[in-house]
């Protein structure tokens, strides 16, 4: 054997010599710092003998020394070095001499090129004065690998290194069913230190499934490969673990260095005694916790439906033994004999080669594209719940975020999924019994399962669906299955089951009782088989006879464990299509014996709608057949929750209800919901629209908004989803008989914004709600109201008018679901209800919905036929015949032919059509108002009236760029979070809502002829240093976000100026700074940015015509800007070297043509447009920069008029004591104080 009888100190991380050997330690950074030197030099000189390979029978080890900088971890050498080049290698003795070297205490350096190294005795001695550090430093080597395997490592350690493999093996396969609670957000100082660690692991795991190397374990798994699974499992617990006796720095530190020997026992060792903790009987949460949630959710991106949900969100089951004996209930049992045989028959029939002459097998075009995860981590939720190893898509989102996460890690990901899908017997047992455990809990007094997988197998399931998408949706469409992959499936089967009952035909809804949990494997494997045998490998390696767990934690502490062996597993993103599976057999089956009988079957998941033409002995044998289908693969029908609903106006024979209750079907005389919407009589399907409302969590809602203490997450829910509640049923609904929910919606929505702002004598609660939500005694003017439901970038509060809203939804669910049902009837049933639909409810209502929207709302002839078919908007507007409207024919209603094919599209332009509209009529609107204002009183400080320029002033400085983007501002950073006080403010101010302050003003003396002070003058005071209060907010803002964005620039230098050294602009960033920038003269000069505030509604804008055109006060600021700084002998500065850039803004968000252009080349940059970049994510940085903006203007004006009203307050309070002149002496102001106004 060779022996490797000496360790070369210089190539070892110097805080493990430091932590290891202490004085010892520091005497050998010392030497190496004097040696490091030396070495690059000897390589220099004797670089042509380094390039060799040592003699035959030697090992030769060559170790990087490199270090990077500040980290203390070592580089690999195939990063830093060319091949054969490294800095030091060590040449083993031979094994003759080994013994000789044993025998001997005199050791003697020998190195690769033959050189001498006479310098090594002081470092030799250092080394062997310490025995541990020798043996340290030894291990360390060991633990080393040459080369990498695939992909490029990104440490030097791997699972087997010292500091990780003997750690991993004290970790049993029982202490990773714990479940590892993690914090949500990744630092962003640990983001790149995240990315690379999570890429090495992912290498590591890819690199020993594909070499299955490693020493033998009981199991017959390689022990490598358990350690690389434990690693990869364990590694977000590790590093994002709420466990505060490490402090996460240091746990970045260790893992690079490749050192876990501390860190996972304490993890270990946390995580069971937070599991074994008993946490007593559940608490019912107050609303105060709910409010905390909704906040917390509120601050992650994409969390406003989350909050939403915090808001709703079911009690959970106490953990005691009733809810375990019921949950358990829920999850019954399957032959395991017969699983297994369906599994082995399945695999064997996804493995038969294809007949001579048939098609080849579908397969993606692009496979395993990591684009598409990529799609899927940045489409899901940051609030998005972790599996029990701890792991969330936003770590992965923090992840992906980089540069070597949009790159090597993604290929990473697209490696393991690939051999996942093509090769899932590579993956030990070990592997698939974490893949597949999950977190279970119960909520509600149902005590509804809900079972949370690893992230990890939900993107991979997920990503999987979308690349199978077109097959799926062929198996499905065929089966008329509509619950997977089929675009608009819910409203294609509502609106069949529409037509079908109004064209005078019966439709029998049928109820499955937890039909997910008690579906059987066997069909779901049988079919698997059958229609994507290329999943089969994959799909049987997570239902075999390896159970998925589910664990359950107890009040108590207990963790108790449910194995699922039936159904699909929930956590399972591949579980919906699995269970639609099982039923495409039973659809076609029943299709083909019942089809000719005028029968028709609609299934979305497990929601199946029959159609039948009448009702007769023969294909009445459709239900207990389908209940008999059902039975057999475990899926049971709930026959007294399952109805039949006859068609309008039909008298049921005796014949007819014999029949139906023979098939165990009760008779819905009124309606029926398929799908979620109702049908039937109009005053049913009214009366299910209002209870969507009233019961569906809308008014629940709206009275938790009201009393919730953060008003910016308020007003986030409420308009992106309270606002949105009535979104489902617009689309399923006719426009008519969803009209009076839409209204009380609407109602409600304003309500809560008036409760939110705080004006005084809003209605009380219940008051409102007992009287149906009337809008009789609102606060707010009409013309606020109108103002409120305008989009944010009109101008608006982004509260939209559901009223309004019903026509676009309603009409674009048309565009595409109506042409697509129309083509999908067949059979004796399908030509019947295709020669009726033109005479249907439906139809009639539709075309009066085109022609309401064209004579009443102002929608011109060339608008909608630009948005919906031609063909149907000219009949809609024929006129009128003696009879009536004439009926469309059916070609007519088939017609595919409007520029709008699909309902989003057609929603979004009809919407943006009508949004148009009601602006012009908002802006009419102000016509009315009176030419002086009405202040309010002492009395009634929020009840005046503003006048008319100054209405249109404020209008249209906030329909400008970046006008009222701080509503759309999510509390994600500080940059962007507003103090519920100041948020209260801007909003009053947005909608013209000012309050009474005092009948003079104190510092300027206005009012003394009886003008009112209202918050207007406190903003625009001349006297009130307006200027100073609003720049330095704005310029320390921006200089935040400059510093987010890693732009180099300096506030308030003088540095650019030549002539007059006392001047200084408020941010200058340095010349080269914005690299990635379009613009050459902001990519190659230093940017002057100098930052200015203009308040449209003060007397001088006024008088200069803010009212009656867009930006005049914006533009007499930077006008005024060039002019000081090009007067000649004024200031002097190199414009060759800087470009003056002027951000002007206004009160209400409108930024100065040169700002917007600003913020435009930062966006630019911030993606590396220039350098290729992803620009695609331009428009998110402008966003985000506008919303900065805008927020720090806004916070700024509040406060500014907190401070005026508290000089108000202290001056009356000394004029009350006569302790202070009442002469016009400053009154001093109190920066940053923050005072409730009421």
């Amino acid at each position: 054997m060779t022996l490797l009888h000496r360790v070369n100190v210089n190539e070892l991380p110097r805080n493990h010599l430091k932590a290891e050997t202490g004085g010892a330690g520091r005497e050998v950074n010392r030497i190496q710092t004097v040696n490091r030197e030396k070495e690059e030099r000897h390589h220099i000189r004797h670089a042509e003998k380094h390039t060799g390979e040592g003699a035959r029978g030697e090992r030769v080890l060559r170790v990087p020394m490199t270090e990077r900088p500040g980290t203390g971890t070592l580089e690999e050498a195939w990063n830093l070095a060319p091949r054969g080049t490294e800095a030091s290698t060590l040449v083993p003795v031979p094994d003759a001499e080994c013994a000789r070297v044993r025998s001997s205490r005199d050791t003697v350096w020998v190195h690769g090129c033959g050189a001498q190294h006479s310098r090594r005795d002081s470092l030799e001695a250092a080394v062997q004065a310490d025995p541990g550090l020798q043996l340290r430093a030894e291990r360390l080597i060991r633990g080393l690998n040459d080369e990498p395997h695939g992909a490029r490592p990104l440490y030097i350690w791997n699972q087997d290194s010292p500091g990780i493999g003997p750690a991993l093996d004290d970790v049993s396969m029982d202490d990773l069913s714990l479940r590892f609670q993690t914090v949500k957000k990744v630092q962003p100082r640990f983001a790149s230190d995240h990315a690379r660690l999570q890429t090495h692991v992912l290498h590591l795991v890819n690199k020993q499934l594909a070499e299955g190397g490693g020493a033998s374990s009981a199991t017959g798994t390689p022990l490598s490969t358990i350690r690389v699974i434990k690693l990869w499992y364990l590694l977000p617990g590790i590093l994002h673990s709420f466990d505060g006796r490490i402090a996460r720095k240091k746990r970045y530190n260790s893992l690079k260095r490749g050192d876990i020997s501390s860190v996972l026992p304490w993890l270990i060792e946390y995580t069971k005694a937070a599991s074994a903790r008993s946490r007593g009987p559940a608490r019912e949460d107050t609303p105060d916790d709910k409010f905390k949630r909704a906040a917390r959710a509120c601050r992650h991106s994409g969390g406003v439906k989350d909050a939403a949900r915090a808001l709703l969100a079911d009690q959970p089951s106490p953990g005691n033994d009733e809810t375990w004996a019921r949950l358990k209930a829920k999850f019954p049992h399957e032959d395991p004999v017969q699983v297994e045989q369906a599994i082995a028959e399945a695999i064997a029939a996804s493995r038969t080669e294809e007949e001579e002459g048939s098609a080849p097998r579908w397969r993606p075009e692009t496979e395993f594209d990591p684009q598409v995860l990529l799609q899927v981590i940045n489409s899901r939720s940051s609030n998005s719940g972790a599996g029990n190893d701890g792991q969330r898509f936003s770590h992965l989102k923090s992840i992906v975020n980089t540069k070597i996460g949009r790159e090597e890690f993604s290929n990473a990901m697209s490696s393991l999924w690939r051999r996942l899908i093509n090769d899932p017997n590579a993956f030990p047992p070990e592997f698939w019994t974490l893949w597949k455990q999950s977190s279970l809990i119960a909520l509600g007094e149902k005590c509804r399962p809900v079972c949370i997988g690893m992230t990890w197998r939900r993107l991979i399931a997920a990503g999987t669906v979308r690349e199978w998408k077109p097959k799926l949706e062929e198996i499905f469409r065929e089966a008329d299955q509509f619950g997977v992959a089929v675009a608009g499936g819910v409203e294609q089967v509502a609106m069949d089951a529409q037509l079908v009952h109004q064209t005078g035909h019966w439709v029998v809804q049928t109820d499955c009782s937890n039909a997910f949990n008690t579906g059987k494997r066997t069909a779901i494997m049988a079919q698997a088989a059958k229609s994507v045998p290329d999943l089969v490998g994959y799909i049987a390696r997570c239902y075999d006879e390896i159970p998925a767990k589910a664990i359950y934690a107890m009040d108590s502490g207990e963790r108790r464990t449910i194995e699922c062996k039936s159904g699909v597993q929930q956590g399972d993103g591949m579980g919906p299509p699995l269970f639609c599976f099982i039923l495409v057999p039973i659809v076609l089956k029943l299709r083909a014996k019942y089809d000719h009988l005028g029968v028709c079957l609609k299934a979305y998941m497990d929601d199946i709608s029959l159609h039948f033409k009448n009702i007769t002995a023969e294909n009445i044998q459709v239900i207990p057949d389908l209940v008999d289908e059902l039975e057999a693969v475990g899926i049971i029908v709930n026959r007294g929750k399952s109805s039949a609903l006859p068609p309008p106006g039909h008298d049921v024979t005796p014949a007819e209800r014999r029949l139906l209750g023979d098939a165990g079907l009760p008779i819905a005389e009124e309606g029926i919901t398929v799908v979620g919407v109702p049908i039937g009589t109009d005053a049913y399907v009214e009366d299910i629209a209002m209870k969507v409302i009233t019961e569906g969590g809308a008014d629940k809602l709206a009275r938790m908004l009201v009393r919730m203490p953060d008003k910016q997450v308020a007003h986030l829910v409420t308009s992106q989803s309270l606002t949105q509640r009535s979104g489902y049923i617009e689309r399923g609904i006719n426009h008519k008989l969803v009209r009076g929910a839409c209204k009380r919606l609407d109602n409600m929505v304003m309500w809560v914004l008036e409760a939110t702002m705080g004006l005084r004598d809003t209605e009380v609660e219940e008051e409102f709600f007992q009287d149906d939500c009337q809008p009789d005694r609102f606060k707010l003017k009409p013309y606020q109201q109108a103002q409120a439901r305008l989009s944010t970038g009109a101008g608006g509060l982004g509260l939209p008018a559901a009223v309004m809203r019903r026509f676009s939804a309603s009409l674009g669910n048309l565009v595409d679901t109506l042409p697509a049902v129309i083509a999908a009837l067949r059979g004796p049933l399908g030509e019947s209800v295709r020669v009726r639909i033109p005479g249907t409810v439906l139809v009639e209502r539709m075309g009066d919905a085109i022609k309401e929207l064209n004579q009443e709302h102002g929608i011109s002839v060339e608008i909608l036929k630009g948005i919906l078919p031609p063909s149907w908007v000219e009949w809609a507007l024929e006129p009128t015949g003696e009879t009536g409207r004439r009926q469309p024919t059916v070609a007519e209603l088939a017609a595919h032919d409007g520029e709008s094919t699909t309902p989003r599209k057609a929603q979004h332009k009809l919407g943006k059509a009508i949004n148009k509209i009601q602006l012009e009529k908002f802006m009419e609107s102000l016509e009315h108002l009176p030419q002086e204002a009405v202040p309010p009183t002492r009395d009634n400080p929020y009840g005046g009236q503003e006048a008319r320029n100054m209405a249109y002033a404020r209008t249209r400085s906030s329909q400008g760029q970046g006008g009222h983007a701080f509503l759309r501002a999510a509390p994600t950073d500080r940059a962007r979070e507003i103090p519920s006080n100041e948020f209260v403010y801007a909003t009053r101010r947005a909608l013209g809502i000012e309050e009474f302050l005092a009948e003079r003003c104190p510092r300027c003396h206005r009012g003394r002829e009886g003008e009112i002070i209202t918050t207007v003058h406190a903003r625009t005071c001349p006297r009130d240093g307006a200027q100073v209060n609003m720049h330095e907010p704005l310029k320390y803002a921006l200089s935040r976000a400059l510093n987010g964005l890693r732009v180099k620039h300096d506030v308030e230098s003088g540095a650019p100026f030549t002539g007059e050294r006392n001047l200084s602009m408020d941010i200058v960033i340095r010349p080269g700074a914005l690299t990635n920038a379009s613009s050459p003269g902001y990519r190659n000069k230093g940017i002057l940015l100098d930052v200015t505030h203009a308040d449209p509604q003060a007397q001088v804008h006024l008088r200069n015509g803010s009212a009656t055109s867009d930006g005049t006060e914006i533009q007499a600021s930077e006008a005024r800007k060039r002019q000081h700084y090009s007067r000649p002998g004024h200031v002097s500065l190199d414009e060759r070297s800087f470009k003056l850039t002027t951000l002007a803004v206004e009160s209400f968000g409108r930024l100065g043509e040169e700002g917007y252009e600003f913020i435009d080349e930062l966006a630019t940059h911030a993606v590396g447009g220039r350098d290729g970049g992803t620009m695609a994510l331009k428009g998110v940085f402008k966003e985000r920069l506008l919303q900065i903006v805008s927020v720090a203007t806004q916070v700024a004006i509040s406060r500014r008029v907190q401070r005026y009203k508290l000089a108000l307050r202290g001056r009356q309070d000394a004029e009350n004591r006569r302790t202070r002149s009442t002469s016009n002496q400053s009154t001093p102001m109190i920066w940053g104080w923050s005072v409730d106004a009421s």
